[in-house]
């Protein structure tokens, strides 16, 4: 039963998520969480299928689960050997949405988790060992600045003058495992996305949480994302 559930709320032919199946087969782990096992088998079985759709309705139903059921769930994902499966994905550069999204989601697990003294540090070591692999995704498209711009705007500029700076000195080098010379400049920059952000976020009004969903601020979102990984990179490398 719980592989047919699976398959069915993964399917190729589905022209996007089936929340429904989704919420029906969260509800059955919850109600018999002795089914967890069945359902990671299956969702692992379909990660390994060849259309992108597919593999990220799997990652999608695997997120819900982890969100909604917990220990249960984040057990099976480590002992029917998902982890290995996600971090394979991610590293041999398949679908993009499919890559992201498990990216995201193992960095959201691990920090919720407790990172590497919490009660699973496998999802830590999963996350980190793509960290350190270098993965990076593509910043969206800028949009035309206005004649007159903001200071938000202003600031948004010069971050993305200095994320870009970031990303082409990481790729001519990798940071040295025993020093990482610029460690104050990357925090710097990081505390300069996460201080703008936290501006932006203040001023959007709690009953329309919509407003924090423009290009802007998801931009910023996006950069905080990336200088986290750079800051992690430099805990990691220095004594």
């Amino acid at each position: 039963m719980a592989a047919e559930l699976v398959n069915s709320a993964t399917s190729e032919k589905l022209a996007e998520v089936d929340w429904t199946k989704n919420i029906e087969i969260c509800e059955l782990v919850a109600q018999d969480q002795r089914q967890a096992k069945d359902v990671m088998k299956a969702i692992k079985k379909r990660l390994g299928s060849k259309n992108s759709n597919t593999q990220l309705y799997a990652v999608m139903l695997l997120e819900m689960l982890m969100n909604n059921i917990g220990e249960a769930v984040h057990k099976q994902v480590i002992d029917v050997g998902i982890l290995s499966i996600l971090v394979k994905i991610v590293k041999k550069k398949s679908d993009l949405p499919v890559r992201e999204k498990i990216f995201l989601l193992l960095d959201a697990t691990q920090t919720s988790l407790g990172g590497a003294s919490g009660n699973f540090p496998q999802y830590y070591s999963a996350y980190f060992d793509l960290v350190n692999a270098g993965v990076q995704f593509p910043q969206r498209p800028q949009s035309t600045p206005s004649n007159h711009p903001t200071s938000q705007e202003n600031k948004k500029n010069t971050l993305n003058g200095e994320l870009a700076a970031s990303r082409h000195d990481e790729l001519a080098q990798k940071p040295d495992p025993q020093t990482v010379p610029e460690s104050s400049v990357i925090i710097q920059k990081a505390g300069n996305a996460l201080e703008v952000l936290k501006e932006v976020l203040d001023t959007v009004d709690p009953h329309n949480p919509e407003g924090a969903r423009d290009e802007f601020t998801l931009d910023l979102v996006e950069q905080c994302s990336f200088q986290k990984q750079r800051i992690m990179q430099v805990a990691m490398t220095s004594r």
